[in-house]
């Protein structure tokens, strides 16, 4: 069987996104697809396992279109560390490809009044395996934790590039909300 690219995971994506469907039916297309590219090991690098120390996390861009738009990265998560609860504003599947990340959702409970406040409840948690694929959608909160012994590597496609939608990150204790950038790696 023929290696299946980074080149053609683009090709096919670019494909499912321009028949303008919804967002829950681009990401359940793309589902496998992604299962399919993260196991083919002919793309990986070891690069991509390097963590940012001050992030505890690495994220490497394999591919971002000019502007903007279908952005896909592989994301390394450090033992004990994560990114608190956040959303991406954009839709998401992500798969994943080495160690294990621990995933917590949440529901937003406030109103939405209050600029800079938010309240959050846990509605689902679940870690993330190799093999294993999930979806988000933009409105979608969750939180992710490497809650394994060794470096946890998954792949990240998304509709957007993250810095680029204006996506939150929230404090549950404070019950805040604030802007969420993150530093890109390559």
């Amino acid at each position: 069987m023929k290696s299946y690219l980074i080149e053609d995971y683009v090709a096919d994506i670019r494909k499912i996104v321009a028949k303008n469907e919804s967002e829950t039916a681009i990401t359940s297309r793309i589902k496998p697809l992604s299962k399919r590219f993260a196991a083919e090991k002919a793309w990986f690098n070891n690069v991509y396992r390097e963590v940012d120390a001050q992030q505890g996390f690495g994220l490497h861009l394999l591919h971002e279109e000019e502007n903007h738009d279908l952005a896909i990265f592989v994301i390394a998560w450090a033992p004990g560390r994560g990114l608190k609860a956040h959303n991406h504003k954009t839709w998401a599947v992500v798969a994943g490809i080495e160690g294990q990340e621990h995933e917590t959702s949440y529901c937003r409970i406030d109103d939405k009044s209050r600029p800079g406040f938010a309240d959050l409840e846990v509605t689902h948690e679940e870690t993330l395996f190799p093999g294993k694929v999930v979806c988000c959608m933009p409105e979608d909160i969750h939180s992710v934790w490497n809650n394994g012994k060794q470096v946890a590597v998954s792949l990240h496609t998304y509709g957007r590039h993250l810095n680029f939608t204006g996506r939150s990150i929230f404090d549950l204790e404070e019950k805040t909300e604030l802007p969420c950038v993150v530093k890109v790696q390559s």
